[in-house]
């Protein structure tokens, strides 16, 4: 588990499926996300079941610590140890919990394990070309652009842009050491 001042990170358990459909399914969550749906709370156990022993990821539910509720979904997938990388993503999917800065404090706390904890040297994120919010969260917090893939992912009946964010170890690191990680 990772505590931070308003939100803590646990380790995603079945009991959180219902949430995380509930999230993925509501289209004002969706619209930026890149999940297939609508998702059934079965299909979503069977995926469970399948990463219980996926060393490639590590998914964890974002808990609002005032009320101990789960508000979010966060975590690393398409981990490679070898070159040393993996992709972020984080959804804050409860509604009353958004503008709040729970998102902000998930990138710093996942981002804290991905490179001190695991060692990782780079993480990267990959969003939708209309979620300049997301975006300007991620540079906030130390991400820098790398790529936009044109017309790459097609969802919500359309083709997307696709943009890459990616920070290596060294920058968070230092950025961190200086304070200036300011999600």
């Amino acid at each position: 588990m990772f505590n931070g001042e308003n939100v803590l990170l646990r380790r995603l358990e079945e009991s959180d499926l219902e949430h995380r459909v509930r999230w993925v399914n509501d289209p004002e969550v969706n619209r930026t996300l890149m999940f297939d749906w609508p998702l059934s709370l079965s299909e979503t156990r069977e995926w469970f079941r399948g990463t219980l022993f996926d060393r490639g990821r590590w998914d964890f539910t974002i808990v609002e610590r005032a009320t101990g509720r789960p508000v979010g979904m966060t975590g690393l997938i398409n981990l490679d140890r070898r070159h040393g990388h993996a992709q972020f993503y984080v959804t804050i999917g409860e509604k009353p919990a958004w503008n709040r800065g729970y998102a902000g404090e998930t990138v710093r706390l996942v981002l804290d394990f991905a490179f001190v904890e695991l060692g990782l040297n780079k993480v990267y994120l990959y969003t939708l070309d209309d979620n300049d919010r997301a975006r300007a969260l991620y540079e906030r917090s130390g991400f820098r652009p790398e790529a936009v893939m044109r017309s790459h992912f097609f969802i919500h009946g359309r083709h997307c842009d696709l943009h890459q964010h990616a920070l290596l170890r060294d920058e968070h690191l230092a950025a961190s050491a200086a304070g200036a990680v300011n999600a």
